[in-house]
């Protein structure tokens, strides 16, 4: 059985760079610090920051006057930003500069008067904050379904996405409102990052016979990989920790394809790689495990077939 591993997975670089400062500003030692909501969606790097005296509040009000706050790369519109400083609070602004770049966009195009329709979904924190940047004159579309038809199309419409938005749904979606809207005007936010991988696992999904796909639950882009990998028809389950990982699920398989959201760190994925070597190896000759460039190499069983 082998192990494939997608050539583009785990943490991006909006996702480190928020976890780099976070650190920095441990080691400076200057009293507790704050962040506006988990980090980034992965529980075990979430459980280690708090470990490391790193609290996350879900109300700017519970965070104490003063306090240093870590604003993640998710952003915050402009409406939150201006509570925090009414607070006082020292502001680490982890923002990811794709998301910048999009709320940017969103205000650009409600100055110059354009309707704005948000392709991602209503309750992520990156849509919420966009939606500040447009003084929540807004649609918003999740699905194809969500789209709107307009009975009078809007004199001039303008479409964003969420960065870590499924790459064939934006197709879809803008070739839906071109028919639909004569004037419309299309800016592509979805980060590079987040269009690498998912051609990733499209490319991964294709030659395997069950995939694996890492990160946290609440992870947005993570679950667009798994409902990549299940839109080509391969077995696909979405996982957290190798304690998760089933025997039935490796049965009869030749190969296994391993792939991870952006929030999802690189120890997290060797464990995984660790985990799935375990299950039936002893079915072949030979086994594949995975180096640490990521590449497949060939290996021989020992006498126990392990």
């Amino acid at each position: 059985m082998e192990i494939l591993v997608a050539e583009k997975a785990g943490f991006c670089m909006g996702v480190e760079r928020a976890l780099n400062m976070v650190m920095l500003a441990v080691g400076e030692e200057k009293g507790p610090i704050y962040t506006y909501g988990p980090l980034i969606h992965n529980p075990q790097v979430v459980s280690y920051l708090e470990s490391l005296g790193v609290q996350v509040a879900e109300r700017i009000e519970d965070i104490p006057e003063g306090s240093r706050v870590v604003i993640r790369s998710h952003g915050i519109g402009p409406t939150e930003l201006e509570r925090m400083k009414e607070r006082r609070l020292e502001i680490i602004d982890a923002t990811c500069m794709f998301v910048k770049k999009a709320q940017r966009m969103a205000s650009e195009l409600y100055r110059d008067g354009y309707k704005v329709i948000i392709l991602g979904h209503k309750d992520h924190p990156e849509v919420r904050a966009l939606r500040d940047f447009v003084h929540d004159e807004v649609l918003i579309a999740g699905s194809l379904d969500e789209l709107p038809t307009f009975d009078e199309p809007p004199e001039k419409l303008g479409v964003i996405c969420q960065t870590t938005l499924n790459t064939e749904f934006f197709e879809q979606a803008v070739k839906r409102l071109e028919a639909r809207v004569p004037n419309l005007v299309v800016r592509n936010t979805i980060c590079d990052a987040t269009a690498k991988r998912q051609q990733a696992a499209r490319d991964i999904a294709e030659e395997v016979d069950a995939m694996i796909v890492v990160g946290g639950r609440h992870s947005s882009n993570t679950r667009r990989l798994t409902d990549i990998c299940r839109d080509r028809g391969v077995d696909t389950y979405h996982i957290e920790t190798p304690k998760e990982l089933r025997k039935g699920w490796f049965l009869g398989r030749k190969r296994i394809g391993v792939t991870a959201g952006a929030s999802t760190p690189d120890w997290m994925i060797e464990e995984v790689i660790r985990a799935v070597q375990d299950f039936g190896f002893q079915r072949r000759e030979g086994k594949s495990v995975v180096s640490d460039d990521g590449k497949v190499k060939e290996e021989k069983m020992d006498a126990g077939g392990r």
